[in-house]
């Protein structure tokens, strides 16, 4: 498949030139262990994407970017799924993102889950703390896009692409505003 995420990518050369691209693996991603924190793709995977793509990385899951004076962590995992299927009190289906914004921001911490629902790498548990604070959480998880804010930290699911209708977000850190963005049907 990255062999076809390759090919897909040269077709827009001014995107190559502009772009720098991050790979985070997820959890269905070739030999990585359902534990967190997962490590890079390996490069036996990731050849044919670096020879055709010349600004991209291959994170760890989860990742830190830094951008200017701003951190943004990204996660790929269906940590909203897992939290929402072992809770006592499950929230209204509008309340999730407040609800799951709240969680992690006041745990100060990615995944707040038991080990046998979300097992952990303890001596790289570093990874998946939010302290100090960063300026915006990715989460990528299979529910519903959303954008929320707790105490100044944006929190971002920019849910399912392909079963989401091609829809995406724009993150601007400019003004630290996310905006939600889409494929025009006409390039379907």
């Amino acid at each position: 498949k990255m062999k076809l995420l390759a090919d897909l990518l040269a077709l827009y050369p001014n995107l190559l030139a502009n772009t720098k691209f991050v790979i985070v693996p997820g959890p269905g991603d070739c030999l990585t262990a359902n534990i967190l924190p997962r490590p890079a793709l390996i490069p036996f995977f990731t050849e044919d994407l670096v020879k055709k793509v010349p600004n991209i990385e291959f994170a760890t899951n989860p990742c830190r970017l830094q951008y200017c004076t701003q951190e943004i962590v990204v996660i790929r995992e269906d940590v909203i799924t897992k939290l929402c299927r072992n809770c006592i009190h499950f929230p209204s289906t509008d309340d999730i993102p407040e609800h799951f914004a709240k969680t992690v921001i006041s745990q100060a911490h990615l995944v707040p889950l038991p080990l046998c629902v979300c097992p952990v790498y303890w001596d790289h548990d570093t990874a998946l703390r939010l302290y100090p604070l960063p300026d915006l959480v990715v989460v990528g998880d299979q529910i519903k896009s959303f954008d929320t804010s707790h105490m100044n930290c944006s929190v971002v699911n920019p849910g399912s692409f392909s079963k989401g209708g091609f829809g995406f977000k724009v993150y601007y850190p400019a003004t630290k505003t996310v905006e939600d963005s889409q494929l025009p049907e006409d390039t379907l």
